[in-house]
């Protein structure tokens, strides 16, 4: 774990006014649901601009939209560096037990809701923020076990490549997003047309007198 002195481009989905509002500037508001799978924070997915046009579309239909950002990772707690891995065993054991002197049970999670990964995250967010040390970002890899139909994941047998296997941020310092901009359903820079006002549409195509 340390300061990546880098950045990414990732996307995020959401509902088109709030898209536009984005890319004008104003900020975005953390998730705070109790089974945010990396804890609490501003969700991206990373390079993966039809992963997040997917999730928009099923949760918003046609008022669905895409936003890409340039972030800053910082002090990132990166799971795609094998050494972080022993840093969330002990916040789960350290949860466990905290909760055990005053009774309380475990989260657990479910195959579509993370309760206890993200109960589990943010107790390791707060033990690191005690210490004066906040993480800014926190980057992992999902990969789905199973299909919805319950058909292996696997592209073929034994495959090491999984249908829906990606990477996700989970930004923590708002700071750390450097930029943001509108993004096309093909993935590129831009609005596509039926998110363009008609009498900009006809500015931008009529010919100069």
């Amino acid at each position: 774990m340390f300061d990546y002195d880098r950045t990414v481009v990732a996307y995020h989905g959401t509902h088109r006014r709030a898209a536009h509002r984005l890319v004008d500037g104003e900020p975005f508001s953390p998730s705070n649901n109790r089974d945010d799978w990396l804890g609490h924070g501003i969700y991206f997915w990373e390079y993966g601009p039809q992963q997040a046009w997917w999730w928009a579309r099923r949760k918003y239909g046609p008022d669905a939209s895409v936003v890409a950002a340039l972030i800053r990772l910082g002090w990132c707690l990166d799971f795609l560096d094998p050494a972080n891995i022993e840093l969330l065993r002990v916040a789960h054991d350290g949860l466990l037990a905290a909760l055990s002197l005053v009774g309380l049970p475990m989260p657990r999670n479910s195959n579509y809701s993370k309760f206890l990964d993200c109960a589990v995250f943010n107790w390791l967010y707060r033990q690191e923020e005690a210490r004066g040390v906040p993480f800014d970002s926190c980057r992992a890899v999902f990969v789905a076990a199973r299909q919805a139909e319950g058909r292996s994941a696997r592209v073929f047998p034994r495959s090491g490549v999984f249908v829906g296997g990606h990477i996700q941020i989970c930004v923590r310092e708002p700071k750390n997003i450097l930029a943001v901009w509108s993004v096309r359903k093909d993935g590129r820079y831009g609005k596509d047309n039926e998110e363009i006002p008609a009498d900009a549409r006809s500015a931008s195509t009529s010919p100069l007198p």
